[in-house]
């Protein structure tokens, strides 16, 4: 049964969210680095259209708008974000609300639209308003680790997004192997990665008693079940490392980018911003950024092309 603590936050969902945003580090330091590397491919562009292959409430966007805002050299005409999402159409408007609202604070032209799709293999090119002027960026953050399990979408997916033909596709995923086939290796590996995660609600999240006890009960809970005890087809919940999306990504053409000095070195400020921002670690993998808890890691950043 569940507490008042976790009743009360789960009737605010979001703020859940954001408070862990607000005091991990991990959210904010790949964002960042992954919209500064959109903003790279982008910045002679008069239009710039971002396509999100699931949005939530948009926090990377508030960082790209003000970005874009202040360029002098090449301002933008206008910005065009569309989200691609198969359910929660009422939240993600809030978020095209509150993002237009923002944009118009800084001049900023912002159209935002939404895709809405009963299944991802329903996903067609036509179905973006797409305009030749318009230099295309795929943002995908958290997407292709839910369709591991599913082959098939995730080659549909990709022929999409390689008929798109984006500037730059930047992608977040979960760093860690949480898809072998024996369950000592699934356990093990899920062990120290959400032991990392539960380490740093204890840093960070120890005067938000409401809002850990919802990511560690509802949110964190459920993954730890599905890895380590469900078999098939039942464990919906897979993330593979790094290494594996290369081999992936290399089928379809796709060519890292290295990340720049800047951006890597401005991640690395951005940690100062937090309390708890010495324990979280930035190494480099490849061209890819890999971030992490004291050493252990969670979650990856690369860029890619197609050739």
């Amino acid at each position: 049964m569940l507490t008042k603590y976790v009743e009360n936050a789960l009737a605010t969902i979001n703020s859940t969210v954001l408070a862990f945003q607000k005091a991990v580090p991990f959210s904010y330091v790949s964002q960042f680095a992954g919209i500064q590397a959109i903003i790279e491919q982008v910045e002679d562009a008069g239009k710039v259209h971002i396509i999100d292959l699931q949005v939530r409430l948009g926090t990377q966007y508030t960082m790209l708008i003000q970005a874009l805002a202040a360029g002098s050299e090449c301002p933008v005409e206008h910005l065009k974000i569309t989200a691609v999402a198969t359910s929660c159409r009422e939240a993600i408007e809030a978020t095209g609300r509150r993002l237009v609202s923002f944009a118009e604070s800084f001049s900023l032209p912002l159209s935002f639209s939404i895709v809405m799709l009963d299944d991802i293999l329903d996903l067609h090119g036509n179905v973006f308003e797409l305009d030749d002027e318009e230099a295309v960026a795929v943002y995908s953050e958290y997407f292709f680790m839910m369709m591991i399990g599913s082959p098939d979408r995730l080659e549909s997916l990709m022929g999409v997004i390689r008929n798109l033909n984006p500037r730059v596709f930047v992608i977040t995923e979960v760093e860690a192997n949480h898809n072998a086939p024996v369950f000592v290796n699934r356990f093990t590996e899920a062990l120290f990665y959400y032991g990392a995660f539960f380490d740093a609600f204890e840093d960070c999240l120890k005067d938000d008693e409401a809002n850990r006890m919802v990511l560690e009960s509802i949110y964190f809970s459920k993954g730890i079940k599905n890895i380590v005890s469900a078999e098939g087809e039942e464990r919906t919940i897979r993330h593979v490392k790094i290494n594996v999306w290369r081999e992936f990504f290399a089928r379809f053409g796709m060519v890292e980018v290295e990340l720049s000095m800047s951006s890597l070195y401005q991640a690395n400020l951005l940690l100062k911003n937090f309390a708890c921002g010495n324990s979280c670690t930035l190494d480099v993998d490849g061209k890819a950024l890999i971030v992490g808890w004291k050493g252990t890691p969670t979650n990856s950043l690369s860029a890619w092309i197609f050739e």
